[in-house]
């Protein structure tokens, strides 16, 4: 019995190192096919177009500035690989909403007065504006203003001022050029209470309008815009997974309870960098 069993026990030790080594390299194959899955489907981060630059419109600048905010959107703005280009004060007139689609601006950041306004004497028709700093005059923009497409408003600060403000119309009649895929953020109110001025911008050639529903604490929008720019742009999340996680680490706005939406929600599921490059 000896003789006997002394004799497979060579091949038994052989086919249990072919066996270790059959189940080393399935585990490697099977490692890499996950991995490789993984890669599949996380997004890709391509490349971006060489002429595209990033804008950030700060008409808040004057009376609520906020040199953190805007040091941190253009970090992440620039960590993203787009030279950043920088609205203030009186800056933020007409002029510069009538120019940017001639701008290549593949990111605008707008952090600004805006909200959802009543027409007058037009039935109670409602549209979304987005506030500039240039002083309201009568004889200026006459045409535009009798055609709805540049409003007198007045931003809710002590003593302020009435100035222009640009409407949905403005941008499908007079803004000038066309927006390269352009990723739209607003920081502030009610821009997505209604979808008219973000279809406009759409229609402009925008890729995505991302913002809140209705008014929104300016400590919050701005805590929070900065940390979707950072997921976006820098983390290359999807629209979808921005938001989310923008809500989830910041939480809900504590003043009025605005939520943090995007537009169109097809958006969604791409990263700054799909959107940029075009149509799926």
């Amino acid at each position: 019995m000896t003789g006997r069993s002394s004799k497979p026990k060579p091949r038994a030790q052989r086919a249990d190192r072919d066996g270790r080594a059959w189940l080393w390299v399935a585990g490697i194959g099977f490692a890499v096919v996950i991995i490789l899955g993984f890669r599949l489907m996380m997004p890709q981060s391509g490349s971006l177009d060489a002429d595209l630059r990033a804008a950030l419109i700060d008409q808040l600048s004057p009376t609520l500035p906020n040199d953190e905010f805007r040091a941190s959107v253009v970090d992440y703005v620039e960590d993203f690989g787009l030279p950043v280009d920088v609205y203030e004060g009186d800056a933020v007139d007409v002029g510069l909403y009538r120019s940017l689609g001639r701008q290549n601006y593949g990111v605008l950041v707008i952090r600004s007065h805006s909200g959802i306004l009543e027409l007058e004497g037009s039935q109670a028709e409602r549209v979304t504006a987005l506030f500039t700093n240039e002083p309201y005059s009568q004889r200026k923009y006459v045409s535009e203003q009798l055609g709805d497409r540049l409003l007198i408003v007045r931003p809710f600060e002590e003593d302020s001022e009435l100035t222009f403000g640009i409407t949905p119309q403005f941008v499908r009649q007079s803004m000038e050029g066309r927006l390269p895929a352009t990723v739209v953020i607003v920081a502030g109110c009610s821009i997505l209470g209604r979808t008219d001025l973000a279809e406009a911008l759409i229609a402009r050639g925008a890729s995505v309008v991302i913002s809140w529903d209705r008014s929104v604490g300016l400590a919050h929008v701005d805590e929070a815009t900065a940390v979707l720019v950072q997921h976006l742009l820098n983390d290359r999340m999807t629209v979808e997974r921005a938001v989310v996680a923008t809500i989830v680490e910041v939480g809900p706005d504590p003043e009025y309870g605005a939520s943090l939406r995007f537009y169109p929600p097809a958006a969604g599921a791409r990263t700054a960098v799909e959107l940029l490059a075009g149509p799926a």
